[in-house]
């Protein structure tokens, strides 16, 4: 059973210590506030990345691979013309859906530069030649009308389906129904694409198209070419995916005879690699935070054992009538907590504004949780047992006879 009204007597007395001291409890505390602020501030950054990098892999499919052709300098030209390496093509594709059973499905896109016109007026957006499957594997979704359907490609329909951005600007001659001319084609749009938000580059090892400024075509429309700029593969399960791309590795190796005309690139694993590198970042900053953490400890502790030494006459008198070892102990492990409460309190609130401000000034995307904001204040409380239990130790042990003698 606690006994309440000790308690509230020995909080009061720490209370009364620690205001008749308040230059010495102030600057005891710095150390704590540098460093609950830094190990708040980090966590913060850290929680910021995982959740942008999270969210530019989830745009790209955390089941996806990306196979991209690659520009070749003349040298390697002259070596893929001697393997006889055909660059990337549908065959491609193919060869990974019969040679892998994880595989769900797989979609081919090639990238077409041509002049685009829509009411006598010239646009610039992306044009892109794909399958039907592109849509599903990239998630897209369609605001009006449809996307592209086998019968399109079979019967090389005249059709296309533009972006939502593309289509707010072009008016009304964005509508579904109306036409625009891609070099000497004309084609009629079929399908809108629903708005979709693009999030800012990371470090990525691929970025994701700006599918608001974008002409999605059927294949063959404007060009004829085998090659392609781009399949992305589709896995049936998030686990088999690591698996598949060794396999797609080996495949295309043998299809272009060793040329490394392509290049393969797995979100997931771009998700692991970017994740063990914030992993190894966090605990940079953590060791550095814990030094500072470390640094405020001991100077608590050298403030307490000053404060244990001019209060000698003090904790005599205490013991005179009736306090115990332990009563003296949770005194002044409560005075050092409360200081490093007080410093963590003071250090979360600047580690918050920190980082806000790294937010705005450098363009940082931060994230404040409860885990972050939590464990710092731990952390202080944490530091405040461990830091004044040798202190409140050395005052407990005082002779009491010894003690009332001190003047």
């Amino acid at each position: 059973m606690f006994d309440y009204f000790k308690i509230y007597i020995i909080l009061k007395t720490s209370f009364r210590s620690l205001l008749q001291h308040k230059l010495r409890s102030a600057l005891s505390i710095i150390g704590i506030i540098c460093g609950t602020m830094a190990v708040l501030t980090m966590l913060s950054i850290g929680e910021g990345a995982r959740q942008k990098i999270i969210s530019q892999i989830g745009q790209l499919g955390i089941r996806n691979i990306f196979i991209k052709s690659i520009p070749l300098t003349e040298v390697q030209k002259q070596k893929a013309s001697e393997h006889l390496s055909p660059g990337l093509n549908a065959d491609d594709a193919v060869r990974i859906i019969k040679g892998i059973p994880y595989v769900r499905t797989a979609a081919c896109v090639k990238e077409v530069k041509a002049a685009v016109f829509s009411a006598g007026a010239e646009l610039s957006p992306q044009i892109l030649q794909t399958s039907p499957e592109y849509a599903d594997v990239l998630n897209l979704s369609v605001q009006h009308g449809r996307f592209i359907s086998e019968t399109d490609m079979i019967q090389k329909n005249p059709i296309c389906i533009i972006g939502a951005g593309l289509a707010e600007n072009m008016g009304v001659e964005g509508n579904i129904g109306r036409t625009l001319r891609i070099e000497n084609r004309v084609l009629s749009i079929i399908g809108i694409l629903n708005p979709f938000y693009r999030e800012r580059e990371g470090n990525t090892s691929i970025s994701v198209r700006n599918y608001n400024e974008i002409i999605f075509i059927p294949p063959d429309i404007l060009d004829t070419e085998n090659d392609l700029t781009e399949i992305v593969v589709q896995i049936k399960e998030t686990e088999q995916v690591i698996i598949s791309g060794k396999i797609i590795k080996r495949i295309m190796e043998v299809a272009h005879h060793q040329v490394e005309d392509y290049q393969i690139i797995i979100p997931r694993e771009i998700l692991r690699q970017a994740q063990k590198t914030r992993r190894t970042f966090s605990m940079f900053l953590s060791a550095v935070a814990g030094i500072s953490l470390l640094v405020g400890g001991i100077g608590i502790m050298n403030i307490m054992l000053a404060g244990v030494s001019e209060r000698t006459k003090e904790i005599g008198i205490r013991r005179a009538v009736g306090a115990t070892k332990k009563d003296i102990i949770f005194q002044f492990l409560a005075e050092s907590v409360i200081l490093t409460s007080l410093g963590g309190s003071a250090g979360i609130l600047l580690g918050a504004a920190a980082a806000k401000c790294l937010s705005a000034v450098a363009d940082w995307d931060t994230v404040i949780t409860f885990f972050s904001v939590f464990l710092p204040l731990l952390m202080s409380v944490f530091i405040g047992v461990f830091f004044g239990l040798y202190p409140a130790w050395q005052a407990a042990c005082m002779d009491p006879v010894t003690a009332l003698r001190n003047e």
